[in-house]
């Protein structure tokens, strides 16, 4: 009894299989009435946009319908808006698309007549798409070229090969390493030109390159302190110079003022009538005290602009002369670490007092 069970349930569980895999094909992707509907109404737009002259707005309005129903009637559509934009290349690869489409069983009559419209298109279409040829010169041996034509990668293989595109204007960049070229062309309707992006040269190649780094890390590893010492030195011998010369200046002036409202004041104090020769009646111990105040200041102010004139003369010896030469050529490198201590213990310290000054100083 179990058998026979068997033998009855298998056809028929077969037979349901078989159903559902036969039926899939006739109802996955097909359009909802709501899609169809929305089809209609975006081919009647369409083609009302393109009796305006407005095809950009055909175009948009086809695509929409081709992506629903993807047919030969919306396809073909769809190619022919394309081709009035001036989108020849994607207008062709729309017609094939269309005339490849396989015919089905019952398919209404429209099918065939736009397959066989959608051929002609392509015959009309095949010369007109421009064609355009770069070539990239001065590539550095060895390194890949990375060429675009409106920002779309090309392939390596295709270049210096014609390039099929779109009548209009086109931006084409190359890049190789460092260098870098663009060229901007306008090409037009059965076209065919050339273009070559020329890039600069560059200082050497890869391996070139890689031999100078390594002379370079070589030098470096044999005179590593060599920057470094030679930068210590040019700075410190310039604060030694401007700040030298600059206290120098400043002392100056600041003698020259006291000095002369000292002997404004002292030239007034001996033609006080409370005064006769060098003696003063006790009234004029105040204008007699500041006038000594200010002669001090006077002298102290000239001590301090000599030593910052000293020490604005001491760094031009430490800065060895001349801050436009070397310090060192390379054959005394090998003496730069001991140069470099002796140029450390230099030490210059100026100092200023009540009526005297003067500068310490380790050399």
């Amino acid at each position: 009894m179990a058998s026979r069970s068997v033998r009855v349930l298998l056809p028929a569980s077969l037979l349901c299989a078989a159903f559902a895999v036969s039926s899939a094909p006739a109802f996955a992707g097909e359009p909802s009435a709501a899609d169809k509907e929305t089809a209609r109404g975006l081919m009647a737009e369409g083609r009302a946009d393109r009796d305006k002259n407005d095809l950009k707005a055909a175009l948009k309005a086809f695509a929409g319908a081709d992506a629903i129903m993807h047919v030969p009637t919306t396809g073909l559509e769809l190619a022919r808006a394309q081709a009035a934009v001036g989108q020849l290349v994607e207008a062709r690869d729309t017609a094939l698309r269309v005339m490849r489409s396989p015919t089905t069983p019952g398919e209404p009559a429209p099918f065939k007549a736009a397959r066989d419209a959608a051929s002609a298109l392509n015959d009309q279409l095949e010369p007109r798409i421009p064609s355009l040829t770069v070539n990239v010169k001065n590539a550095p041996s060895g390194v890949a070229i990375a060429l675009t034509i409106d920002g779309v990668d090309v392939p390596l293989e295709v270049i210096g090969q014609p390039r099929k595109l779109d009548p209009g204007h086109h931006v084409v960049e190359a890049k190789a390493g460092t260098a870098y070229g663009k060229q901007e062309v306008d090409v037009a309707e059965k076209d065919s030109k050339e273009v070559a992006i020329e890039l600069p040269a560059q200082s050497a190649t890869p391996a070139a390159g890689g031999a100078t780094e390594t002379g370079a890390t070589d030098n470096a590893q044999q005179q590593p302190e060599q920057p470094a010492e030679s930068e210590g030195r040019s700075g410190g011998s310039k604060v030694m110079i401007f700040g030298g010369f600059g206290l120098a200046a400043v002392g100056a002036i600041a003698g020259t003022v006291t000095g002369i409202m000292s002997m404004s004041k002292t030239s007034s104090i001996k033609n006080s009538s409370a005064c006769s020769g060098n003696v003063c009646n006790p009234s004029e111990d105040s204008d007699i005290s500041s006038a000594k105040t200010l002669a001090t200041i006077s002298t102290v102010s000239f001590i301090t602009a000599g030593v910052g004139a000293a020490v604005g003369v001491i760094g031009l010896f430490v800065g060895g002369g001349s801050s436009g030469e070397p310090s060192a050529t390379p054959s005394q490198a090998p003496d730069a670490p001991a140069d470099q201590s002796s140029r450390l213990r230099v030490h210059v310290a100026p100092w200023i007092g009540l009526g005297s000054a003067g500068i310490n100083g380790t050399f």
